[in-house]
């Protein structure tokens, strides 16, 4: 972890602090939690694909701990691209795990499997969609599809597990090339979050009651490097505005520095040049005494670039009441600020 401080760009490395966190606590957890206050739904256990097992995340009393188990296949290694493997071996390891109790007609979850990459067969990489399942009907979000998307092995997986009727499935991408490039400071490798994109569809479609083609309009209307710039923007607001409270992670914004560069991106492919694309705003309540009005309490907003949210020496300087407004100047620390 240090030397990947030193190394990563503190943008990048904001980015990776905040997928660590994700991919570290129970994935199931994380979508209960997100659709708390959704009727009729029952979330299967989050479940990841490798080629000779299956991983997944065990009950204990209401919640799913972060420890992941395994299941292996009834044979040493199955071809995630073979339909044939998936049906025989993949399936009814995966059908053991969806509830069989459940809350309402619906169902969904999230689901991984690793990208495989030819140039280097060790490297760590997954990718993630989610899915909704009722009256026999599949809505399908891969973040990152493509034409090619009825081959994919979470597509198959999920086809074969719940032989659904209806197949609705995104048209528009979210995730450019899975976030994969040659270069790591353009827009498409900043967008590293299909865990994430997962999860914004479960929560657009089931807590904000959208069908897919609301999603499908979701996406922006840019084209080419600056649709990549729209959509590295939509999910990371998403992430900070309304993700990490949902989840109940909010600590990793006021806890640790280093997640507030999590709030720009870097443009241009250039590692010197960087956007603020998410504004903080900070809350103060300060008593202020006037001869001709009793003790009033206020709540002054601030912008500020700061990330942890503290207590300051506030010193009022001056103040007139004109009306019904309170004009006023304050000093904050070292900075003089008016209202």
């Amino acid at each position: 972890m240090i030397q990947t401080i030193k190394n990563c760009h503190p943008i990048l490395l904001a980015s990776e602090l905040y997928a660590d966190l994700l991919n570290s606590t129970s994935m199931t957890n994380h979508m209960i939690k997100l659709l708390r206050n959704v009727d009729g739904i029952t979330v299967v256990p989050y479940c990841y694909f490798h080629d000779d097992r299956m991983d997944y995340e065990i009950k204990e009393g209401k919640t799913y701990t972060d420890e992941i188990t395994s299941d292996d296949y009834p044979v040493n290694n199955v071809d995630l691209s073979d339909v044939g493997d998936i049906v025989s071996y993949v399936v009814p390891i995966f059908r053991s795990k969806i509830p069989k109790r459940r809350r309402g007609n619906k169902v969904c979850g999230l689901i991984g499997v690793p990208i495989p990459n030819n140039d280097d067969p060790n490297a760590n990489q997954d990718h993630y969609v989610s899915y909704i399942y009722y009256n026999e009907t599949l809505m399908y979000f891969d973040s990152a599809i493509d034409g090619e998307y009825k081959s994919n092995e979470t597509y198959n997986i999920l086809i074969a597990a719940f032989n659904p009727k209806k197949i609705v499935v995104n048209k528009k991408t979210f995730e450019t090339a899975c976030g994969l490039s040659e270069s790591q400071h353009n827009y498409v490798a900043q967008n590293i979050f299909c865990h994430t994109w997962s999860l914004w569809f479960l929560y657009h479609t089931l807590v904000k009651d959208k069908n897919m083609t609301s999603i499908n309009r979701m996406a922006p209307k840019t084209r080419g490097d600056e649709y990549d710039r729209d959509t590295l923007i939509k999910i990371k607001q998403f992430v900070y505005n309304t993700l990490l409270d949902k989840l109940e992670l909010t600590y990793i914004k006021t806890n640790l520095s280093l997640f507030d560069s999590f709030r720009y991106i870097i443009v241009n492919n250039s590692p010197s040049e960087y956007r603020e694309i998410i504004k903080v705003r900070w809350y103060y309540h300060i008593h202020l005494f006037f001869d001709d009005a009793p003790n009033l309490n206020f709540k002054i907003l601030c912008s500020s670039h700061r990330n942890n949210i503290g207590d300051f020496p506030i010193t009022i300087i001056k103040c007139r009441k004109e009306g019904v407004t309170i004009i006023f100047i304050i000093n904050k620390g070292n900075d003089s600020l008016g209202w």
